[in-house]
């Protein structure tokens, strides 16, 4: 969320597209007919599997943009908390109790005690909720660890130079997964020798930030650059589900979803798209008052959808 007393409306619209995504993401589709997977159907779930990942590159443009030196963590870390709490956590709260409250009067009426609790209970004290709140459970743990990781996303040449270092070392561990995987071999689980996915898409948030406010008089190679990042990781990842289903048998595979390098490739290069034409949208304009509008709401339709879908 955008913590700017003035939205950034190319963010909102990257922040709008990633909720559409992960709406579409929840729409079950079978990639398979017969023993051929359908080439459309492929390319739809492929596409909307960029959805949290670009929750995660927009989270992470803003999470640290309060922190400009070492004397900031702390002052900024309650205000996280605090803003975390108010804007996310009870709200999360709310939509869970509605949840079960709509299933216990839409279901067999029994005892109000037979009602789902277990869902709350593990949201609040296993943090494992089993659906799409998991991101908000993922949220969190970046909040916990707001100071270590605000620590090094510093703009400061030995701040960036350490930090791009661990990124570097972070996704070369995703990358080495991704080619055992590929020659299904598991010698060495080394993608969780450092940062979690989750992480690296933060970090290359807060990278996106600093990169597109230095670029941002470049906006056409900025776009050249998107749509190229996201074509070439596109392609990557169909051939490549397609080489393991043809080979393996495999439908379901990491070369699709967030655990998977590539993911990066396009996740990265559709957050340059869709920022860069946004730019080209006039401020404060109605086409950006609009948008700046249905960002906001992104939240509410990220907790409700998955219900409304479930029910239609």
């Amino acid at each position: 969320m955008s913590e700017s007393k003035s939205k950034n409306h190319s963010i909102e619209l990257v922040r709008i597209f990633a909720c559409l995504l992960v709406i579409l993401a929840h729409i079950q589709i079978v990639l398979v007919d017969g023993t051929s997977i359908v080439t459309e159907r492929l390319f739809f779930s492929t596409a909307v599997s960029d959805d949290v990942p670009l929750f995660l590159l927009v989270t992470g443009f803003f999470f640290f943009n309060r922190v400009h030196s070492d004397s900031d963590i702390i002052p900024t870390f309650p205000y996280k908390a605090k803003s975390f709490l108010s804007r996310i956590y009870i709200p999360t709260i709310i939509y869970i109790l509605i949840n079960i409250l709509y299933r216990y009067f839409t279901g067999p009426q029994g005892s109000i005690l037979t009602a789902d609790w277990a869902y709350l209970g593990n949201f609040v004290f296993k943090l494992n909720p089993g659906d799409h709140l998991w991101y908000i459970c993922t949220y969190m743990s970046f909040i916990f660890f707001f100071p270590l990781l605000a620590f090094v996303c510093q703009d400061t040449p030995q701040k960036n130079e350490v930090r791009r270092i661990l990124l570097s070392i972070a996704i070369a561990g995703a990358v080495i997964t991704d080619l055992q995987y590929f020659f299904r071999t598991t010698m060495l689980d080394i993608d969780k020798y450092l940062w979690g996915y989750c992480t690296i898409f933060l970090i290359i948030g807060y990278e996106l930030s600093l990169f597109i406010r230095k670029s941002e008089n470049q906006k056409k190679k900025m776009l050249l650059m998107g749509i190229g990042l996201y074509i070439l990781g596109f392609a990557a990842k169909i051939l490549l589900q397609k080489y393991m289903h043809v080979e393996y048998g495999y439908v379901q595979n990491r070369f699709r979803w967030l655990q998977c390098s590539l993911c990066f490739v396009t996740t990265t290069g559709l957050f340059l798209t869709i920022y860069t034409l946004g730019t080209f949208i006039k401020n404060n304009g109605i086409p950006a008052r609009i948008i700046n509008f249905i960002g906001s709401c992104t939240f509410g339709i990220y907790l409700f959808h998955h219900l409304i879908i479930k029910e239609t």
